[in-house]
């Protein structure tokens, strides 16, 4: 359909792929794996190949770099956005939504199965690779506008965090942001997102989830 490679056909597809997200016939993980459908479905309808989402190869350097960007980007996050957040709103994020997580380990599994296929996988490749791929037919290759709108799209449907929890989330999405516009290899986001996610789920399994505070 050439009207999806319109500025007006990919606005209305990127539109469409994050009221997915709100729909109120699945949950989680189930509504994301909605939107990875949307997402492929849609990309393969416009290139007849989902190769433009970054899916490039994914060897030891690949690896490498994931690893290497995870450490600092945690450290900095833990550290100094958070707690700077934190201070400025005078709250800690709101992460209560995990704290039945605690010392279930049949949970804390499930969750983290579950979240390397939404968070990781499922929200890199709509907030990154699909996300680019929509703003840049609106606005061009302008990397520093689309990783701002990127990151902005990216922390909105993490309202129920609070104010920490949202700038918190959008100073992540600003990195994973940069990250894709740099590489554009959407499993190098994948492994870093997963990393940060799993610190923090098995944060929640231990109780230890003041740590952010």
């Amino acid at each position: 359909m050439k009207y999806l490679s319109t500025p007006s056909g990919a606005a209305l597809a990127l539109a469409l792929g994050f009221a997915l997200l709100f729909n109120p016939l699945t949950r989680f993980p189930f509504t994301m794996i909605v939107v990875i459908g949307f997402v492929l479905l849609l990309t393969w309808i416009r290139f007849k190949s989902v190769s433009r989402l970054g899916f490039a190869s994914f060897r030891w350097r690949e690896l490498e770099i994931a690893l290497a960007l995870f450490v600092p980007l945690e450290i900095a996050m833990d550290f100094l956005i958070q707690p700077e957040a934190s201070l400025i709103f005078k709250e800690p994020a709101d992460y209560s939504a995990f704290n039945f997580i605690e010392g279930d380990l049949p949970n804390y599994l499930k969750y983290l199965a579950f979240m390397w296929i939404s968070a990781a996988f499922g929200e890199e490749l709509f907030f990154r690779a699909f996300a680019f791929l929509q703003l840049e037919t609106v606005f061009g290759r302008r990397d520093s506008l689309n990783v701002l709108l990127s990151a902005i799209l990216f922390s909105l449907p993490h309202l129920y965090q609070g104010p920490t929890g949202l700038v918190v989330t959008f100073a992540f999405g600003l990195a994973f942001a940069a990250v894709y516009a740099k590489w554009r290899n959407i499993w190098i986001n994948i492994v870093i997102h997963g990393l940060v996610d799993t610190l923090f789920l098995t944060l929640a399994y231990f109780g230890m989830l003041s740590f952010y505070d």
